[in-house]
């Protein structure tokens, strides 16, 4: 099967394959990730392997794939790309879970595999294709403002993500929450749309538009008008 090729579904055997290759090749990286250890752990024979995949560089991109792009079901309940970006960011201490250890660890098997790294492109574009409803919403409510690129934002917010999985994996000490957070909210806030584009202008009182000759004034009399009045 060629790079970017549809594969057919799998039946409940290749699929039994996929789920023992995705947990083999976290634990023992891609070099480290043995067909005899993948069919071990899916309970199965060798020969279950032939028919379904061609070889194990076959079966272990199809997991990365399966696995290696920002888990698209993970953020069925969210409903902006600011809510994706805060989310992204708000783990740090959290075990790696299995999607993310596929992640990880294929990002390191790229380096020198280039069927991984297409594995992960191929990734990518699937993750970027399924936002396409989010970033269409975030234009029109002004979490992008009109001239920021939005594949750069998501690019970003792949970084993010990206980045603190390698933080997590290697056990290092988070900030303050409480700073992290602020921070995320700034970032969020400079890729905005000025609140004069997406907001109305503020109500204007009617009283307070009219000039200030129209409103009536009392004559009071004068010091000069004073004697005069007394002599009356």
């Amino acid at each position: 099967m060629e790079d970017g090729e549809r594969r057919e579904p799998l039946d409940e055997i290749g699929e039994q394959l996929l789920d023992a290759a995705s947990r083999v090749f976290a634990r023992q990286g891609y070099e480290g990730t043995k067909i005899a250890d993948i069919v071990r752990e899916a309970g199965l024979s060798t020969g279950a392997v032939y028919g379904r995949f061609r070889s194990k560089n076959d079966l272990l991109r199809e997991a990365v794939i399966r696995h290696a792009s920002f888990n698209v079901h993970a953020l069925d309940d969210v409903e902006r790309v600011a809510d994706m970006l805060q989310r992204s960011a708000s783990r740090f201490d959290a075990p790696l879970t299995l999607d993310e250890a596929v992640r990880l660890e294929a990002h390191v098997a790229a380096r020198r595999e280039p069927e991984v790294a297409s594995a992960i492109d191929d990734a990518n574009d699937q993750w970027r294709a399924s936002l396409d409803p989010l970033v269409r919403q975030a234009l029109a409510d002004g979490t992008f403002a009109p001239d920021v690129d939005s594949d750069a934002v998501l690019y970003f917010i792949r970084t993010v993500g990206l980045g603190l999985l390698v933080q997590r994996a290697a056990g290092s000490k988070a900030p303050d929450a409480g700073g992290w957070n602020e921070l995320i909210g700034r970032i969020l806030a400079s890729i905005g749309a000025p609140p004069s584009v997406t907001s109305d202008p503020p109500a204007t009182d009617p009283a307070s538009a009219l000039p200030a000759t129209t409103l009536p004034t009392t004559a009071h009399p004068t010091a000069t008008d004073r004697p005069n009045q007394e002599h009356r």
